[in-house]
């Protein structure tokens, strides 16, 4: 099912590619390596947008979702590493998915107004472990 689900999404100038691929899986990892090109100027643009990112007249909300625009258009081009290793407990991608929420939390508060925010700055700073960003946002 998910072979033609594929064969029926990709262009029909590509399908000659991967006409000959009885594998779903494989075709997916044929166009992946044609396809998948790391883009380095299109990253550097987005981490300089989201690190000049401040909420100066939006609405808290509007601000928000502009950093979390930008943070999905980021997260299309950032290959995060995993562990592949079926017996894996070490917890390392755990670990870095709070490492890239705790990121995204100061962010924020870093975007926020510092005359409206800054007491809430530092109530939050001053704890032993940062919230989530959505606990900050509410």
């Amino acid at each position: 099912m998910l072979y033609s689900c594929l064969l029926n999404v990709i262009d029909s100038n590509l399908q000659l590619n991967v006409a000959y691929i009885d594998i779903a899986m494989e075709i997916w990892e044929d166009l992946n390596k044609i396809y998948s090109v790391v883009n380095l100027p299109k990253m550097h643009q987005l981490k300089v947008a989201i690190a000049n990112c401040k909420q100066e007249s939006l609405d808290i909300g509007v601000f928000y979702n502009k950093l979390s625009k930008l943070w999905n258009e980021l997260n299309n081009h950032v290959k995060v590493p995993v562990c592949t290793w079926k017996g894996c407990q070490c917890g390392t991608g755990k670990k870095l998915v709070q490492m890239y929420q705790e990121d995204r939390a100061h962010q924020f508060l870093m975007g926020l107004n510092d005359d409206e925010f800054s007491s809430v700055q530092s109530q939050l700073l001053a704890q032993d472990s940062l919230p989530s960003l959505d606990k900050i946002f509410m």
